[in-house]
């Protein structure tokens, strides 16, 4: 399990690590006030609201330079679910 603070002054950023899984795992907590997150967290349970995930989608389509269409959008359902679909083709460093 993993527990990250919010910092409300990191705007729409998060810190990158050199683990693809921790990046996305700290762009997810950022929003939803460092709740514990683990890869079976069910997206739900993050009581993210729908523009707090929209963000943290766009932030990390931005980050790893992929476009996410409306199909894999649709199929996220858990912490897991994202993680696989940033980090399966990652481009960045």
């Amino acid at each position: 399990m993993l527990q990250i603070k919010n910092d409300k002054n990191s705007g729409m950023s998060f810190e990158a690590d050199k683990y693809p899984e921790t990046c996305v795992m700290k762009c997810l907590a950022k929003h939803c006030d460092g709740k514990i997150l683990d890869q079976k967290t069910a997206l739900s349970e993050l009581n993210l609201d729908s523009l707090d995930l929209m963000e943290s989608l766009f932030e990390l389509e931005n980050y790893y330079g992929k476009t996410l269409s409306n199909a894999e959008l649709a199929s996220l359902a858990t912490v897991e679910d994202v993680v696989k679909t940033f980090c399966s083709s990652t481009t960045q460093t």
